[in-house]
């Protein structure tokens, strides 16, 4: 079974796309992961770097995003998952020359309003809005897992909101990586999904479950190595696990996201990047690789 890795904060503008990008690149790539991104984000970044503009109107009008995947199979229609997906997307190759292994279930401005419309349908069974909200995120999340069996790592990337599919890819993921940029809000921003994640009501609560067993740890993303820079992530991480791997602003990073069909390995991709990249990798790998061990071990003991 895959891996399901969610990228969230409830803040906007912390890179989560861009670092959904580049670990589906990474894993895919470095890893010979077979990887899923599934776009949950309205803006639809992820999905405009790993198709470009042109491939993601192309999706919208054949009904193959994930709005459409979701309002189609909400109440069990026989379509198969597999149809909306995008093969072998993105701009990188291996070393041989090969495409990346990464399929994309693109992002669709028309999520919240899918969302709303079947919201709306459930509404018919039940007058009582907390139970047709648990009705519908519990067949979103159901609707997420079917990927599960076809792939080592799936990848959601999350908006920054509170939506139906986002709290379902929360529950969802085995591991959710908490981007933050080192800033005031940030640390309002980590404390409120960490929340979330842990189903805990105040902050107390949350301190008293150790690091080691919260299902979220935080990364620094766009260190520019300013001196209050230190003081905010020392601050976070005082509160939140978090990665040894940071971040920094990189130009290389910064002009990466343009689609381009030419396809590029991953240093002409990231350039001075593409080390920070390759530690991040490093630190996520023992992590997914772990969980996909002990199942491994379990099949072989039964």
């Amino acid at each position: 079974m895959a891996f399901y890795l969610a990228v969230a904060n409830r803040k906007g503008g912390v890179g989560k796309s861009t670092l959904s990008v580049m670990l589906a690149q990474a894993f895919a790539v470095w890893g010979n992961k077979r990887v899923l991104v599934l776009d949950l984000d309205s803006q639809c970044n992820a999905s405009l770097i790993l198709i470009g503009g042109q491939g993601w109107s192309e999706a919208r009008r054949a009904q193959k995003t994930i709005a459409d995947y979701f309002y189609d199979l909400f109440d069990g229609i026989p379509a198969k998952p597999r149809d909306y997906l995008i093969a072998n997307v993105g701009d990188v190759v291996d070393d041989a020359g090969r495409p990346a292994r990464i399929n994309l279930l693109p992002g669709s401005l028309l999520l919240e309003d899918i969302q709303g419309e079947l919201f709306l349908k459930q509404s018919r069974e039940s007058n009582n809005p907390d139970v047709v909200a648990s009705r519908v995120r519990g067949r979103i999340e159901t609707l997420l897992k079917r990927f599960g069996a076809s792939y080592d790592l799936v990848i959601l990337d999350c908006a920054p909101g509170l939506s139906l599919a986002a709290l379902a890819a929360l529950t969802a993921a085995d591991k959710v990586l908490v981007p933050f940029r080192p800033d005031y809000v940030s640390q309002l921003a980590v404390d409120r999904i960490a929340l979330l994640i842990e189903n805990k009501g105040h902050l107390d609560a949350l301190a008293e479950i150790p690091f080691d067993d919260r299902r979220y740890v935080t990364i620094a993303n766009g260190v520019r190595g300013h001196g209050k820079d230190r003081v905010l992530i020392e601050d976070i991480s005082a509160f939140h696990p978090m990665l040894t791997t940071e971040m920094p602003y990189r130009d290389a990073i910064a002009n990466a996201f343009d689609w381009e069909s030419l396809p590029k390995r991953m240093g002409e991709k990231y350039g001075d990047g593409t080390a920070d990249l390759e530690r991040l990798f490093r630190e996520l790998l023992p992590v997914i690789d772990a969980r996909q061990d002990r199942e491994s071990d379990q099949r072989a003991a039964s």
